[in-house]
């Protein structure tokens, strides 16, 4: 993709981003088209292919911006983000841990239990992530009780047994 100061460039990107977004709120992303991409942005074909190679192009685009508004934000305001995170990550890290690591045990070894564990705290960060872009906002309160009923259900219900399939 071509660095351009052209708001108009930047606004067809992210109509197309947003596009992108919307879509895989509804398929999946093989599922997904350049077409239905540009009929939902309201774009051509010819600017959707301006402005990227791919969907996967456009897909690594969506992710770029998602970093840069986290970074943003972590600027702004990373001790109250992090203290929060931080409590309630502390809180359930433990308890999701040794859950993993008894029902795991027999088929997982320790380096792939902590690819797990890590997979796991980044969809607690991912949360985090849709809160902040949110429509209406929800207060931290409202964040954490969400989150923790969340963990609760997780720990609550049952787990399955990773594919062991690739294993060797």
């Amino acid at each position: 993709m071509k660095e351009t100061s052209n708001p108009v460039v930047w606004q067809s990107r992210t109509w197309l981003m947003d596009a992108l977004a919307a879509l895989m709120e509804e398929k999946k992303f093989e599922e997904i088209t350049v077409v239905e991409i540009c009929r939902r942005a309201d774009l051509s074909r010819r600017t959707f292919y301006r402005n990227y190679s791919s969907k996967e192009d456009l897909f690594r685009s969506c992710c770029e911006r998602l970093c840069r508004e986290y970074v943003r934000y972590l600027e702004r305001d990373t001790a109250y983000f992090a203290a929060h995170i931080t409590e309630v990550s502390n809180t359930y890290w433990p308890e999701i841990y040794s859950r993993l690591q008894a029902y795991w045990k027999e088929t997982m070894s320790g380096e792939e239990l902590e690819y797990c564990l890590f997979f796991n705290m980044g969809g607690l960060w991912n949360i985090m992530m849709k809160w902040l872009f949110e429509e209406p906002e929800r207060s931290p309160c409202e964040m954490e009780r969400m989150i923790r009923r969340s963990l609760q259900n997780i720990l609550a219900g049952d787990a399955k047994s990773p594919d062991r399939s690739d294993a060797k």
